[in-house]
């Protein structure tokens, strides 16, 4: 039997990421190993982002507001094991709000906390296969972007090597099967397009927020008009009721073409976009921050 151990966070998150990967395969384990092991890389993940957060200043990962002998002990290196720390989505919240090149994130970080939440409070209807899916991709890909941003190192260096490989193989794994479905699936669509025959798309409906984008259609060739869903992340100081800033972030969110293709989902608008799905979210950011800024501080002074 195991004695007591001392685990700083990024000690903890490492062996989280171990346990995590060596559990979960693409298509290969069950519905509980996915569970688990979902569950074990989410906290991972959640041990990862507290550690750099303590890397920053130990007082900001504190549950409780630190008090003047948590500073007097701050000062004489207190490293302030052992005592409760903040919630999984303040972390990531502060995470983002330390490193603002991460507010790209956005729209996943609130995936993975929705997915994390799904698992540890409901219980019921899971779509497993959809469930696995997202959380190793959306995990890995985050993981990554914290080792290099707020590190300033390799995720290979920082959860280990095999580990990283592990994850990495698993994120591409899932990548390269929705990419491929999609490939063979507008295939499909171009040859019933040249065919003059109708496409079986759904019909997309624009939201009156939503802000239009142009790009060329995978299946005619001619200009298609790409839906983006502008979201906002406000950071508030809740002990004094003030606005510290606001951070929009433009999400693809449909595409729809005079051919009847359509396409509304996230992950795949941004295969075809490829790598111009961040300049023209930049773009549409660019001409709209300013105006649009303006009217969510008065909506949300309106509402409190």
């Amino acid at each position: 039997m195991s004695g007591k151990v001392n685990l700083d966070l990024r000690s903890y998150a490492k062996g989280l990421y171990g346990k995590a990967v060596g559990i979960l395969a693409p298509g290969q384990c069950d519905d509980f190993s996915v569970i688990s092991g979902s569950i074990l890389l989410i906290v991972g993940l959640e041990k990862l982002a507290k550690s750099i957060i303590q890397n920053r200043n130990p007082l900001m990962v504190l549950l409780d507001k630190p008090t003047f002998e948590d500073l007097v002990a701050h000062e004489k290196g207190d490293s302030f094991a052992n005592r409760k720390t903040i919630s999984f989505e303040v972390a990531l919240t502060r995470v983002i709000q330390l490193y603002p090149n991460l507010a790209s994130f956005q729209r996943d970080i609130k995936a993975i906390i929705d997915d994390r939440n799904q698992l540890m409070h409901n219980y019921g209807y899971l779509d497993i296969s959809q469930l696995e899916r997202n959380i190793q991709v959306r995990v890995a890909d985050f993981t990554e972007a914290l080792c290099r941003e707020c590190l300033i190192q390799g995720p290979e260096e920082v959860i280990g090597v095999e580990q990283w490989s592990l994850l990495q193989r698993n994120r591409d794994a899932y990548i390269n099967a929705e990419s491929l479905e999609l490939r063979e699936r507008i295939a499909h669509l171009i040859r019933l397009h040249n065919q003059g025959q109708p496409l079986p798309c759904p019909p997309i409906s624009a939201k009156a927020d939503h802000r239009p984008a142009s790009f060329t259609c995978p299946v005619c060739g001619q200009q298609a008009s790409i839906l983006y869903d502008i979201d906002w992340d406000v950071d508030v100081d809740h002990r004094e009721g003030v606005i510290m800033g606001i951070y929009p972030y433009a999400t693809p969110e449909a595409m729809s073409c005079q051919c009847g293709f359509t396409l509304s989902t996230t992950d795949e608008i941004g295969f075809i976009l490829g790598d111009q799905k961040d300049e023209l979210s930049e773009n549409i950011l660019n001409s709209l921050y300013g105006h649009l800024e303006n009217s969510k501080v008065d909506l949300i002074l309106a509402e409190s």
